[in-house]
Parts: structure tokens; sequence; C-alpha cells
């Protein structure tokens, strides 16, 4: 789907007031109207478009909040233009100059009119999917909006480090009543990951040198299992090689709350491991079970330490296994297409 089309199915602002009369019909089912407090000229065909873009869910009751630019501080910087840009939007945005805003809706059964199939749950038809647009400002060339974008980037980041370091001191809080009503005393790894060893190992404790392989069952704080590879119902249940080194080569890299909390275990440990959610995955969601701002629990085992020569050695072997069963599959599909020739050949 384009760019526009996806922002406008994917914060807040009340619109439910507004009267069908303020709205003017646009193609394809869309309706629209231009708030108009912007100056300069108009967006040209391929310059590019630096938008604030909010979209929510209209009940005709109530507005629920989907996405919002302004708050999640991702930038909308596309180049106006019939590749990126809906035709029903694009005639629009035309009319549009720098500080202009926009309103949109669409019923959903126009929305989803080709895609009925991808019309999500909690999306009825006769509903509004409204979005919002402000044109904050206009580039003429993909330079002016590189620099732009770059720009934009480095301000969200500021931000997420900003959002993360208050989130963690609220996911902190609720740890540590979590921690009081179930009388559990863990340990507090250095970035903030909490460790309740279960049964001490031996040996020395794991560090940025080495290559773990771990057994795993990752819950939510509320117990809800996501994860696991001791349990046969789940298709795995062979140990995680987890790669602790700056090294890619040696296998793959987890979620920082590993990382922080196996520094308090070493060879054959069993611990919980309770990891606020920005050492998790943070203000995202991951997956229907993993909210975003989630903190996660993890029991985990440290079956072996290996070191780099022995890490080397799996993951050599496990890249080899996997072309090998991409060759295996290329194979197959082309001696099926093979036989659809031959079988077409012969009629």
């Amino acid at each position: 789907m384009k760019k526009i089309a996806a922002l406008a199915l994917s914060a807040t602002v009340v619109l439910a007031s507004c009267t069908d009369t303020q709205f003017k019909k646009g193609k394809d089912g869309l309706e629209y109207k231009i708030i108009s407090k912007g100056s300069g000229s108009k967006v040209n065909y391929g310059e590019f478009m630096d938008m604030a873009v909010a979209t929510f869910y209209n009940t005709g009751k109530t507005d629920s909040v989907l996405s919002d630019t302004r708050t999640n501080g991702n930038p909308v910087i596309e180049p106006f233009d019939s590749l990126n840009i809906p035709k029903a939007y694009l005639e629009v945005l035309s009319q549009m100059k720098k500080g202009d805003s926009a309103v949109f809706r669409i019923l959903s059964d126009s929305a989803f009119k080709k895609m009925p199939d991808q019309m999500p749950p909690f999306i009825k038809k006769g509903h509004y999917l409204i979005t919002t647009i402000k044109l904050l400002d206009i580039y003429k060339t993909k330079e002016e909006a590189t620099k732009a974008r770059e720009t934009a980037m480095q301000n969200k980041q500021k931000l997420d480090s900003i959002n993360a370091i208050a989130q963690q001191a609220k996911d902190d809080k609720t740890l540590q009543d979590y921690f009081a009503k179930n009388n559990i005393k863990p340990v507090k790894a250095p970035k903030g990951t909490y460790v309740q060893v279960i049964a001490p190992g031996t040996g020395n404790n794991i560090d940025t040198s080495c290559v773990v392989k771990v057994m795993y069952t990752g819950r939510t704080l509320e117990g809800k299992v996501f994860d696991s590879n001791m349990d046969s119902s789940r298709g795995r249940t062979e140990p995680l090689t987890v790669n602790l080194t700056n090294d890619p080569s040696l296998g793959m890299t987890v979620i920082q709350g590993w990382n922080d909390g196996f520094t308090q275990l070493n060879k054959g440990a069993k611990a919980k491991l309770f990891i606020p959610s920005p050492l998790a995955y943070g203000a995202r969601a991951a997956g229907p079970d993993i909210p975003a701002n989630s903190i996660l629990m993890f029991d985990v085992e440290i079956v072996d330490v290996l070191n780099k020569a022995q890490a080397k050695e799996i993951a050599d072997a496990e890249r080899k296994k996997m072309m090998d069963m991409q060759k295996h599959y290329m194979d197959s599909v082309s001696k099926v297409q093979k036989a659809k020739v031959d079988t077409a050949k012969k009629k």
C-alpha cells in the first residue's frame, strides 16, 4: 500500500462535531476539507512535503488514537508524486501551501473495498477512518529533504532517549512493587535488569567475550507466555545460541536485558530475569502478546558458555545448514517449474 494511504489506515483531534456539509467530496469515497492558514506557493509535483500526520478511528461516539507523528516523533517527509501518493489524496494535497492543514475521512467500507480481508477486527463497517495532515514545510530538492529527515531522526533519537529514561523509572517502581508483593529479592544488573538466581552455576560470570547456549521461557509481567524453547508444542527444544560479543559472525544478538542480566550468571545457573521495557522492546509492540512498554520476565538456564572459536564453529555450521536448506528448496522449485513446462509442451 502506498505510504499516505498506509498512514490513513494506521492522533488526537476531536472531529466528531464536524458536519457533513463541511467536507468536500473527493475520489474513491474520500472526503476532505482544507484549513488554509499557510502562505507562499502551493506544493508542486516532484517537491517534498514535510508533514505532521495524525490518524484515528471514529465510531460516531468516540475517537480512538491510531498514530500521531507529533507524539511518536517519526518524520513524514515524502515526495509529492503519483508513485508515493494515491490520486485521491494527491488532488487534495496539490491545493495546499506551507502551513495549511487538511482533514481526510473515509468510511471503512470504502477504505477496505479492494482488500476486505485486511480490515482489522476492531474496525467496523460504517465507521470513519480520519486523518489530519499539517504541511510543515516544502522542500524543493531531494538534498533538502534528506537533510531535514536526518535532523528529524536525530531529534527523534533524543526524544526516545528521554522517554526511555522516564519509562525505565516507571517500570522500576512497578517491579519494586511486584517484588515486595511476591517476596522476591533479586540483584540489580548494571543497566537495570533484575536477576533472581534460582540455582547458582559454576565458574566465572558471563561477560562480553562470551557466547552462551540458553534454555528459556518468556512471559509478560502478567504471566502470559509469549516464547519458549522448553515447550515442544512451540516447535523448539534446542538451546538458543546467544552472542554477547560485538562480532556478528559469532551468532545472533538479543535484547539488552539479556546481555545485562547474564552478567550476573555463570555456566549451569538457573534464574529469572525481570527486564524493564526500555531494555526489551521499548515503546514498540513485538507481536500480539507483547504490547508497547511491556516489562518482560524470563526463566533462563545457562546450558553452556562458549569461547569464540567454539562459537564460530557452531555459527558456521548453522549458516551452512541454512544455505543447504535454501539450495534444496530452490532445487525443488526448479523441478516443479520444469515439470509444469514439460506438461505444457506435451499439451
